[in-house]
């Protein structure tokens, strides 16, 4: 069979053979080593896998593409109709979007493909990676076209262990060994988060979002000896409850305490996700306290942009903002319903939304950073607001594990164990494999 594959390669640097089952199943064995990835999954039989692989959504665009490797890699393309084609490359593969398919090109050999609606690269061996857009990533790329609205979709097919090592560093940043338990910690969490969402995008071909909307991931790029060691100690532990997978959220600061998840989202309550006394482990935190302040035209275009998501906003804009009242607070303090009162009428902006609604006074571009606040109102002579004046604590949702709080109490001499069990309570650490 290594025959038949260096005919397909023997005269350049690309070139186009018709991809067979049997290549298929050479392909898979060659440059997987015999490992589980189930890249071309509607194709059964393959190897069983002994870790579960996700589906990283890594980014969306209407530019092209560059796909590279530090070796030899494996180009497999999928036309919307007839048999798939395999190539082999050593150069870089530019992916652009042309009409409602992919075409495939290279600087030396010109155009190599069109009207594709998926392709996949896989690298020759495992201890490559493949670039896009210049940034490595372990496991396959991925690249479909997506028809409605016309772009390119990029993903990062990889082994769940793999795919940490790329997230534990973009949320908790690189410490040091007095910070080992902590980053432990986060492993677990993120690992059982990332199980306990896998197929949340079914309809959509993937597992999870690279940004904040799931978890940051950073690819290769971000990577870190010690976090990988975490990782590895921590090997397919995941947090459990009653004998499933918990729903492991985390944020970065508490601001003292921890919330109920239904007062945050309109989530079903959780017995592991419940208000936490943290104060002593992450005040210490420069993100602790926060100020933000806003003038009222600033205020009125923030509170106005998020109103027009809603189909029910009026055409006609919300009116002249007339002031602000907090209406109810949750048990940890946090702001559950902000009455929004204009010449219009008034408005009643709930949970966690509240942060997107009036985002930052410093930085309309991120949101606020929690619903820990109190506000103070400055106004005119007229009786009309000047300004507004936010002074809060913590960053984040608040449900769950407080990374901050993770990273004090690991200073403090608390293991792994104590910090999952701080702020899950009544879960267990389970062996998923």
């Amino acid at each position: 069979m290594k025959q038949v594959l260096s005919k397909i390669i023997k005269w350049g640097t690309v070139h186009r053979a018709k991809f067979f089952v049997l290549i298929l199943v050479t392909v898979t064995l060659l440059f997987l080593n015999c490992a589980e990835m189930p890249v071309f999954r509607e194709e059964p039989p393959y190897p069983q896998i002994r870790q579960p692989a996700v589906t990283i959504k890594l980014l969306a665009t209407k530019n092209s593409l560059r796909v590279s490797s530090d070796g030899s890699f494996v180009i497999s393309c999928f036309p919307e109709e007839g048999e798939r084609s395999v190539y082999y490359a050593s150069a870089e593969i530019l992916v652009k979007l042309s009409g409602e398919g992919i075409t495939l090109s290279q600087k030396t050999q010109g155009e190599l493909e069109t009207d594709l609606h998926k392709v996949s690269f896989f690298p020759k061996e495992d201890k490559l990676w493949l670039y896009l857009n210049g940034k490595p990533y372990r496991g396959t790329v991925e690249i479909t076209a997506c028809k409605n609205p016309g772009s390119l979709l990029a993903f990062n097919i990889i082994y769940v262990e793999d795919y940490l090592k790329g997230v534990v560093p973009a949320e908790m940043g690189k410490l040091g060994q007095p910070e080992m338990e902590a980053l432990k910690a986060q492993a677990i969490a993120a690992r059982t988060y990332s199980l306990s969402r896998l197929g949340q995008y079914a309809d959509k071909g993937y597992d999870l979002e690279a940004s904040a909307e799931d978890q940051v991931y950073a690819g290769v790029k971000g990577e870190d000896p010690l976090v990988n060691r975490a990782i590895q100690l921590t090997r397919g532990e995941v947090l459990t409850h009653e004998g499933k997978i918990i729903h492991a959220y985390y944020h970065a600061n508490s601001g003292g305490k921890t919330e109920y998840i239904e007062r945050v989202w309109d989530k079903p309550k959780e017995d592991y996700l419940i208000p936490i006394d943290d104060e002593n482990f992450c005040s210490w935190s420069k993100n602790y306290t926060w100020m933000e302040s806003w003038t009222k035209e600033a205020l009125e275009r923030n509170i106005e942009e998020f109103l027009d998501t809603f189909e029910t906003f009026t055409d006609e804009g919300m009116g002249n903002l007339l002031h602000l009242q907090i209406k109810n607070r949750s048990p940890s303090g946090r702001v559950e319903v902000l009455e929004v009162v204009t010449d219009e009428g008034y408005y009643h902006i709930q949970k966690d939304e509240i942060r997107w609604a009036l985002k930052k006074g410093s930085d309309p571009t991120s949101i606020l950073p929690s619903t820990l606040f109190d506000l103070k109102i400055e106004r005119e002579t007229d009786g009309s607001i000047q300004r507004v004046i936010a002074q809060g604590r913590g960053n984040g949702h608040g449900v769950g594990m407080c990374q901050i709080g993770a990273i004090g109490m690991a200073r403090k001499g608390y293991s792994h164990k104590d910090i999952l069990m701080h702020y899950y309570p009544g879960v267990k650490i389970t062996k998923f494999y």
